[in-house]
C-alpha cells in the first residue's frame, strides 16, 4: 500500500511539474531574436540569392524583372515553411509593392531607426514584447551600393531596369534614397 501511495504521489508530482512548465513557457527576448534571425536567413537568405544570381547572370535588368515578376512569390513560399506562429515580411514606409506598405506601429519603429542613425548608431535589429509569448522583431534594410540601380535618384538608377520596374508598379515610392538610407525591414512576428 504505501509503494502504491508512494508512485501514485510521484505521478501526480510528475504532472504538476510537466504541467507548470507548459504553462510558464515563457518566450525571452533572446529566444524571438533566434527565432527571428532563423526566419530571416531562411527567407532573406533566398531572396538574396536569387537576386545575386540574377544580377551575375543577367545584370540589373535582369535583377529587376526578377524582383517584379517572382521575388514576392519566392518570399511567400520560403516563408511558408517557418515554424508555426512565426510569420515575416519586408516593410516600409516608401514601398514600391503596395504589400510592402507599413501600418502606423511599423512606421514608428522605423522613424525610432531613423533616428538612432541620426545620433550615429545603426541599429542591426530592434525587438518589441506586444504580449506574453508575443515578440515583433524588426531587422533593418539598408541602402547598398547595389541598390542605388533600382532605388536612387534619377541620375543613379538603371533607366532600363527602372522601366521594368515603373510598369509593374506605376505608383513607386521606393527611389530618391542615398547610400546607407533606410530601406525598411524585415518585420517577423513571433506569437508562441
Amino acid at each position: 500500500m504505501l509503494v502504491k501511495n508512494i508512485k501514485n504521489a510521484v505521478l501526480i508530482c510528475s504532472i504538476l511539474v510537466t504541467s507548470y512548465a507548459f504553462a510558464n513557457n515563457t518566450l525571452s527576448e533572446q529566444e524571438a531574436k533566434k527565432e527571428a534571425i532563423n526566419a530571416i536567413k531562411q527567407v532573406g537568405g533566398t531572396l538574396k540569392k536569387h537576386l545575386g544570381s540574377e544580377i551575375k547572370s543577367g545584370g540589373v535588368v535582369q535583377a529587376a524583372t526578377f524582383c517584379s515578376e517572382e521575388a514576392s512569390n519566392l518570399m511567400k513560399n520560403s516563408a511558408a515553411n517557418l515554424p508555426q506562429g512565426i510569420s515575416i515580411k519586408r516593410v516600409t514606409d516608401k514601398p514600391r509593392n503596395p504589400n510592402n506598405q507599413a501600418t502606423e506601429a511599423q512606421i514608428k519603429v522605423l522613424n525610432e531607426i531613423r533616428a538612432d542613425m541620426k545620433k550615429g548608431i545603426k541599429p542591426k535589429m530592434v525587438v518589441k514584447k506586444i504580449a506574453e509569448n508575443h515578440y515583433q522583431v524588426y531587422k533593418p534594410l539598408y541602402i547598398g551600393k547595389k541598390c542605388l540601380a533600382c532605388h536612387g535618384s534619377i541620375e543613379n538608377r538603371d533607366k532600363k531596369a527602372y522601366s521594368i520596374i515603373k510598369a509593374k508598379y506605376p505608383n513607386d515610392k521606393a527611389i530618391d534614397y542615398k547610400l546607407d538610407d533606410l530601406r525598411g525591414a524585415f518585420f517577423v512576428d513571433i506569437k508562441k
